[in-house]
């Protein structure tokens, strides 16, 4: 099984919109699992074309100390699940990181 750290981040934000949930935000609950469900789609999808082109993307800037400020617009994105930003499945969210990607190393 091929390992998905695209997947993971999702779920760390996922638990962390729980945890909003708990305190009473009831809208970060239903973000929660829309995160989730995204994580779930990307794992059952396994390596598509998106997929690697994304993670040669981000080695691409790491190796050109890139990766840091695509990190941010990466977060800022995913907390905005639910929210400002709704992709509707995992094809939908990689294409919006690699669009956020040409705003770190801009359009070719």
């Amino acid at each position: 099984m091929d390992d998905f750290p695209e997947a993971e981040e999702l779920e760390r934000a996922a638990a962390w919109r729980l945890r909003k949930a708990d305190e009473g935000d009831r809208d970060s609950a239903a973000a929660a699992e829309r995160l989730q469900a995204i994580a779930d789609d990307l794992r059952a999808r396994g390596t598509t074309a998106d997929v690697a082109e994304f993670r040669c993307i981000c080695n691409w800037l790491a190796e050109s100390e890139g990766i840091e400020d695509f990190n941010e617009f990466a977060h800022r994105y995913r907390v905005g699940i639910g929210f400002a930003h709704m992709p509707g499945n995992a094809e939908d969210y990689i294409r919006a990181l690699i669009a956020l990607s040409k705003k770190v190393f801009g359009e070719p």
